[in-house]
């Protein structure tokens, strides 16, 4: 068993994969597009996509790219806790410090950091791991990464500071997507994505259609749909749902309906 994930060897993804599929091989891609198309192509047979962080907010880029797959599918999720470190080359210490690297969910966790330091330079790169990798080949000790404390191990670095995010409650959400696959634990959840007319109410009467049939609507995200300009999509994540009930509520509502995943 294959399991694929964004980025380099022992970033959060790679550790959330092998908790997830225990004894699996893990295997990173530089970006959610090539990771994706891997899923869909069975080079790998399962992805794990990052949906959500407790801290961010919703991961707009893995429900877009989930949307236009018709083949692949929701099978599983995991809550992984992150914990942001701070690290730097060897010889580095707080003060030589001048730039931070890192993925820019990791960055936008560790705002309270650089509000302490004003004068460093924040800089986006693919992945936590790949960010902790390059400093260390690139021996400059004015540059540090946030990532893992595994990543600093794994690549000889030096740990600066063990806990940077804003919050210690910080969690970030993975979906277990695979091609045409089946849900391997039954949660009772499911991810529908719909598209509405546009209209006055036509939101309010899809969510009142779950409201009646005592759906539990868990989260809903709205992003951008490309039909057109300023039309939308309305990612829809359900709890405790039973699928005939599910498919009852569906047929109700206008427009477009597609099931992501019930697993």
């Amino acid at each position: 068993m294959v399991v694929g994930f964004q980025g380099e060897p022992a970033a959060f993804s790679d550790d959330a994969a092998r908790l997830l599929v225990p004894g699996a091989e893990t295997r990173g891609y530089p970006r959610f597009e090539e990771l994706l198309e891997a899923a869909n192509t069975q080079a790998v047979d399962l992805a794990l996509l990052p949906v959500e962080n407790s801290i961010y907010g919703a991961i707009a880029r893995s429900y877009d790219l989930l949307g236009s797959y018709s083949n692949l599918t929701i099978v599983d999720e995991i809550v992984y806790r992150v914990v942001q470190t701070l690290i730097g080359t060897p010889d580095a210490s707080i003060e030589t410090i001048k730039e931070v690297r890192s993925h820019p969910v990791a960055l936008e966790q560790c705002r309270k950091l650089f509000s302490a330091h004003p004068d460093w330079k924040r800089t986006i790169v693919e992945d936590t791991a790949g960010a902790v990798a390059a400093i260390v080949a690139s021996g400059d000790r004015t540059i540090a990464a946030i990532g893992s404390q595994a990543a600093a191990l794994r690549y000889g670095a030096k740990i600066l500071k063990e806990v940077v995010q804003d919050d210690a409650e910080n969690f970030t959400r993975f979906y277990l997507v695979q091609r045409s696959g089946k849900a391997r634990r039954n949660l009772r959840r499911a991810c529908v994505v719909l598209g509405l007319p546009d209209g006055p109410g036509t939101l309010r009467d899809a969510l009142t259609s779950f409201a009646e049939k005592k759906i539990n609507l868990r989260s809903l995200v709205s992003r951008p749909s490309h039909d057109g300009p300023f039309q939308y999509r309305f990612y829809c994540e359900i709890d405790n749902v039973e699928i005939r009930t599910l498919a009852q509520a569906l047929a109700e509502i206008k427009g477009e309906s597609k099931v992501l995943g019930i697993y």
